[in-house]
């Protein structure tokens, strides 16, 4: 078959098929290998149960992806012609991590991605971001998306692992950092979503809720990811002078990013317009216009966050504090008028 076979089995990669309008593959001296758009769907895997980890130490995550360069030299096209990035598309590959390698080097095949995530978590780069991966079956999608490819093999990997989750999801978020894509279900699709496209994987075993959350927690936070809204506040103080009182306002998260404490997406109750001219009202304040970060260790997309501080009563009279949600080093959130009355007496 001189060779023939392998042309065979990148065929049948279920996440991965020809840019539009390339032809059929004929084999000279051998059967017709049919472009795998006329093949149709691939029959949905049967659910396993997930498998152990592989990890040997507890996988610390999220963290930032370090991809093999595995470059191809066919199968892709130089640049984009000046398209956007806007899309990640997930894929499954049906065949094993390496043999999925192999046919992403035969140029017969005419499919690539830009990454292949193995059973294990290994992450292999083989078209550059900037350049057109083979990867969706829809020309538009190729030139505005990136391709990641997850191993999933009968033999190799049966199953998606929890290291391909975290991988995916580090990729995604390195990614969206990178080219500002939005880390939802309208920009980060399966294949299976793409328009015209006749593939089922990702498939009904890929968790979407799952991988959704995981990237909440690397999501980079900026004005696109970083929202709130307003759900309640405690009783305007009235206190005496040199007296100390608590607040607790409580915002619910309605972004894309999680709220993370102790990290580069920690939310913080901010005085509006980083005004300092109030830290006269503080009682152990993070900044001088910083009155509170969040208590909770994590605040998912939908959780309610609380932010509770003290303020003293320094002189007599009242005083107005305007309060608005902000990710320091993202962006701010919503305007929602916040903002908590001091009575000293």
């Amino acid at each position: 078959m001189r060779g023939w076979i392998a042309i065979l089995a990148a065929s049948v990669l279920c996440g991965s098929c020809m840019t539009a309008g390339r032809p059929p593959i004929y084999v000279p001296d051998g059967p017709l290998v049919v472009a795998q758009q006329s093949l149709g769907p691939l029959s949905s895997p049967v659910p396993r149960a997930q498998p152990p980890s592989r990890s040997l130490v507890p996988i610390a995550f999220p963290y930032t992806p370090h991809p093999d360069w595995i470059p191809t030299q066919t199968n892709y096209d130089p640049g984009r012609d000046g398209a956007s990035i806007d899309y990640i598309v997930i894929h499954y590959t049906a065949i094993s991590y390496a043999r999925t390698l192999k046919a992403f080097n035969i140029p017969a095949s005419y499919v690539s991605a830009h990454y292949v995530i193995r059973g294990d978590g290994h992450i292999a780069q083989v078209v550059g971001e900037a350049d057109t991966a083979w990867h969706s079956g829809n020309f538009y999608f190729n030139e505005h998306s990136i391709g990641i490819e997850l191993e999933l093999d009968d033999i190799t990997n049966p199953a998606f692992t929890a290291e391909q989750y975290y991988a995916v999801a580090a990729l995604a978020c390195a990614i969206s950092a990178r080219h500002g894509i939005p880390l939802d279900r309208a920009h980060v699709i399966g294949h299976n979503e793409v328009p015209g496209s006749t593939h089922s994987d990702p498939g009904p075993t890929w968790g979407w809720p799952h991988f959704m959350y995981l990237t909440s927690l690397c999501a980079p936070p900026n004005a696109s990811t970083v929202h709130a809204t307003f759900v309640s506040e405690t009783a305007f103080p009235v206190i005496d002078t040199d007296e100390i009182a608590p607040v607790s306002i409580v915002l619910r998260n309605t972004g894309g990013t999680a709220w993370r404490k102790g990290t580069s997406q920690e939310a913080r109750l901010a005085i509006r317009g980083n005004r300092t001219d109030l830290v006269f009202l503080s009682d152990r304040w993070p900044a001088a216009d910083r009155p509170a970060a969040q208590s909770e260790d994590i605040v998912p997309p939908g959780g309610t966050g609380t932010f509770t501080f003290q303020v003293k009563g320094t002189v007599p009279g009242t005083f107005i504090l305007p309060l608005r949600g902000v990710v320091d080093g993202g962006a701010w959130m919503d305007d929602l008028g916040v903002y908590t009355v001091i009575t000293v007496q």
